[in-house]
């Protein structure tokens, strides 16, 4: 009888903590539900610190992810979206005093941190600008590569920004997007790559990351 009694109280005690789990799940999937699918747009200047947490390093090594990105010596480089500059001053050393970055960001509370940054790291070579993504504030084909790390969701209007990137780099330019699942607009991947090569973007490489991935494309050889 005293085993059957203990039997049940563990049986109890199994249900209690399963129930109390199940509830702290279904919060925490509610609060994820209602960040992905109710925030949307870029996260705002109040918030840049949330960008720059040194622990990023582990999920996003930048100098790992600039190389993926095709950014190297003597190239100029488009970060859309740069944000307070997780990657820009990195992206500086890599072109070096011979290539430049153009950093455009739509919020201009954003470009003021990232300025604050650059001159800080001694950063010339990259450029902070502010412009829409819609709307680049660039010359045709005058870019060698160009990235964008969890921004294409942000873009409200993506076939004219994919229209745009287009036109700003120059024939078999290296256009990279980078997606994380944890980003409130998390694009999926089959969606870039029909968005991509709707504008005449080739995809070159597939790389799978920590909750998410880079695409990176080849913008048609001829203008």
């Amino acid at each position: 009888m005293s085993v059957l009694k203990s039997a049940g109280r563990a049986l109890t005690i199994a249900a209690m903590v399963w129930g109390a789990v199940s509830a702290l799940a279904a919060v925490f999937l509610w609060i994820w539900l209602r960040e992905r699918y109710g925030r949307g747009g870029p996260i705002p200047p109040s918030q840049a610190f949330m960008l720059l947490n040194p622990q990023r390093a582990r999920l996003h090594p930048p100098g790992e992810l600039l190389r993926t990105f095709r950014v190297g010596a003597g190239k100029t480089v488009l970060e859309l979206g740069p944000g307070p500059g997780y990657f820009s001053v990195e992206a500086s050393r890599l072109v070096g005093p011979g290539g430049r970055v153009v950093c455009v960001d739509v919020q201009p509370g954003m470009i003021s941190i990232l300025r604050g940054r650059l001159e800080s790291e001694r950063a010339a070579n990259a450029h902070p600008v502010i412009g829409d993504g819609v709307r680049l504030p660039l010359a045709d084909h005058c870019i060698d590569a160009a990235y964008l790390v969890t921004v294409l969701g942000e873009i409200p209007d993506r076939p004219r920004a994919l229209s745009e990137l287009r036109r700003v780099l120059k024939p078999g330019g290296v256009l990279s997007i980078m997606e994380t699942l944890t980003d409130p607009d998390y694009q999926l991947e089959a969606s870039v790559r029909d968005l991509c090569a709707a504008y005449g973007f080739s995809a070159i490489e597939l790389k799978r990351q920590r909750l998410g991935y880079t695409l990176c494309f080849a913008a048609p050889a001829s203008a």
